[in-house]
């Protein structure tokens, strides 16, 4: 079989009659036709009305011995690549391997496609020639998707790689981050088995935020965030190593008062602020309102029973010894205020009733929270009860 004799004439377009019959060999695996037509001269390259070219005609065939003779004489990159990208698509270790002994460049497919593949073979191949396991974070590509087959790749290019150990790992912290706020169990187990850390500190998967510190987490916070008591104990949240009054902070914002229960029970200082205060607390006033929908879709006063579940996580603070102390920016008697004006009155009173009971804020701390303009004609209603 001879190849490569017309390659001079391959820059010129066949006709569209021409086209028909050349790609009718090519689509029906007449290999030695296809060979006599590129050893006469004749040009491969078909006329641009055609919807599929030759060499992706004959992978669609899956003719390993047509795919190689039209790849040898093939003068055009993009369209090598082009073929590779559909081999790769199509899962075709075979299709993949002659294509590349011909050219086509295996970067014109990025790691993530490949790996979206679930193919295992054809992960290693590309894995094995130098494709680019950083750019574009592939795994974490891989990952975000549930590809379960990329995690032994993973484990193994790390270990191989030690150079690349840090960018590799970035992208399985990511990855367990994401799952950990998604309560994720069967995810957050592999993720912490391929080597993730729940401790690191980095963006999730939104990569507008990626380079903004203040938007910066660990799985520990995603999964008190998310108020995943399962989630918690899964990541394994150690004294020794963990910040637990930052994690208290996080599940303050939750829907679970067990989670509370357990970081309390692990041994968090609810009182954490340099005032003696918790910023757990103020994370819980700060967030009262926005529990009742009503406060953000029709801009009601949020209800004392719509707040139930944030009350019971405040009293719940409140028994472990909470105190209220007021500080700027984030927890000032300003902020606490404004959050008060967007609930009915009767939630100053059961937070005022409830400080009382647990002393956890002086009586002269309480007046100053009510002795404004603003505060008295809020609760003008109920001055009785107060």
């Amino acid at each position: 079989m001879r190849y490569g004799v017309g390659w001079l004439n391959m820059a010129s377009t066949l006709t569209i009659d021409e086209s028909k019959a050349f790609l009718a060999f090519c689509r029906s695996g007449r290999l030695y036709d296809v060979d006599r037509w590129i050893a006469a001269g004749k040009s491969i390259v078909t006329h641009p009305s055609t919807k599929r070219t030759p060499l992706l005609t004959a992978i669609d065939t899956g003719f390993h011995s047509l795919v190689e003779l039209l790849a040898r004489n093939e003068s055009r990159q993009e369209q090598k690549d082009r073929a590779l990208r559909e081999a790769v698509e199509s899962r075709r270790l075979d299709m993949i391997e002659v294509l590349v002994e011909n050219g086509a460049r295996m970067q014109a497919v990025p790691l993530g496609d490949v790996l979206l593949t679930w193919d295992r073979q054809v992960m290693q191949f590309f894995l094995d020639r130098g494709a680019d396991p950083v750019t574009g974070n592939p795994f974490l590509i891989a990952f975000h998707n549930k590809v379960q087959r990329a995690l032994r790749p993973f484990v193994d290019y790390k270990k191989a790689h030690p150079e690349l150990a840090d960018s590799l790992q970035a992208q399985a912290d990511r990855a367990l981050r994401h799952f950990a706020g998604q309560a994720d169990m069967k995810w957050i187990s592999l993720m912490m088995w391929a080597g993730a850390n729940p401790r690191s500190l980095g963006p999730d998967l939104d990569d507008r935020y990626a380079d903004d510190p203040d938007c910066h987490t660990t799985a520990l916070r995603e999964a008190c965030s998310k108020g995943s008591l399962d989630a918690l104990k899964k990541l394994k949240p150690d004294p020794r190593l963990d910040n637990l009054s930052d994690l208290l902070q996080a599940a303050a914002l939750s829907d679970s008062k067990e989670l509370i229960d357990y970081l309390l029970h692990l041994g968090a200082q609810p009182n954490d602020k340099p005032n003696g205060g918790s910023s757990a607390l103020d994370r819980c006033l700060w967030h009262l309102p926005w529990e009742d929908r009503n406060t953000f879709i029709s801009k009601q006063l949020a209800s004392r029973y719509a707040l139930m579940g944030g009350f019971a996580r405040i009293e719940r603070l409140l028994e472990a010894g909470a105190q209220w102390r007021p500080s700027e920016p984030d927890g000032g008697m300003k902020s606490v205020r404004q959050m008060l004006c967007k609930c009915e009155p009767a939630v100053t009173v059961a937070l005022v009733k409830l400080f009382a009971k647990y002393k956890a804020a002086s009586e002269e701390l309480l007046e100053e929270l009510l002795d404004t303009p603003r505060m008295r004609g809020h609760l003008s209603t109920i001055g009785m009860k107060l």
